[in-house]
């Protein structure tokens, strides 16, 4: 079984304490470390913000500035998933992405981000089958060493359920028609579900009901709304008595 979290920052504080007392001796010490992410900004543009938002399904692009040097790597990590980054991807900046999902409700992830140095062989191993990084130091290898302190960034993850509700005028509309438009003005025509096509992409036409009302149901993919700022949804009736109705939403998107 792979170890905890806190086994891993026990023993990789441990090795600190020694490696420290030998860097201090040689004039230098502990460095600094900064973990960014790549979705608080409208233009997709890292920030340090603790808190950010990613919708259901967004690959979220995470970036720690340390210290470089060939035996350093870094541990990014969330829910016990860890993954092994050894090379930068330019000097002392180190990347990895990961998706996000979430259900009806938001969800909070804590995504972490430790820097350490080999010194002999790397503790971590991955896996081909299981496809996964697991902490294995060698028995008779020195343990890796922690060389800046563990950052983190708090990701909600979100999803939107539009519903967007209209009375009928004469009977079943003719023409329905779902949009959406970002905040930077890019607009995403929605196509109709294929009816007994319960898993295809498109919005749903429920109704009528006891009142003769519809409703336009729909599940937005990531892509399709803004990164920050509002989404507007947009919804164009044509009614069975030949009038046209439009009807718009603006939708918080953080």
């Amino acid at each position: 079984m792979p170890p905890s979290r806190n086994y891993v920052r026990r023993a990789a504080c441990l090795a600190a304490i020694v490696f420290l007392g030998c860097a201090c001796a040689a004039g230098c010490g502990m460095g600094g470390a900064r973990l960014w992410a790549d979705t608080a900004q409208a233009d997709g543009s890292f920030s340090r913000q603790h808190r950010q938002w990613a919708y259901d399904g967004e690959p979220v692009t995470f970036e720690l500035e340390c210290a470089s040097a060939p035996s350093v790597y870094v541990v990014f990590g969330v829910a016990g998933d860890d993954t092994v980054v050894n090379t930068a991807k330019i000097e002392g900046r180190y990347r990895w992405t990961h998706v996000f999902h979430a259900g009806p409700k938001p969800q909070t992830y804590e995504v972490y981000a430790i820097p350490l140095a080999i010194r002999g062989r790397c503790d971590w191993i991955y896996d081909k089958t299981d496809e996964k990084w697991y902490h294995y130091p060698g028995a008779n290898e020195r343990p890796d060493v922690q060389i800046a302190d563990e950052q983190t960034i708090q990701i909600t993850c979100y999803r939107l359920d539009v519903r967007v509700p209209f009375e009928g005028r004469g009977g079943p509309p003719k023409r329905v028609e779902l949009s959406l438009t970002k905040a930077d003005g890019t607009r995403k025509v929605i196509p109709p579900r294929p009816k007994r096509e319960g898993d295809a992409a498109g919005f749903v036409l429920l109704g009528p009901d006891k009142t003769g009302a519809y409703e336009v149901a729909y599940v937005p993919r990531y892509d399709e709304v803004s990164r920050a700022g509002k989404t507007r949804v947009e919804v164009l009736v044509e009614h069975a008595d030949g009038s046209v109705e439009r009807l718009t939403q603006d939708l918080d998107t953080p």
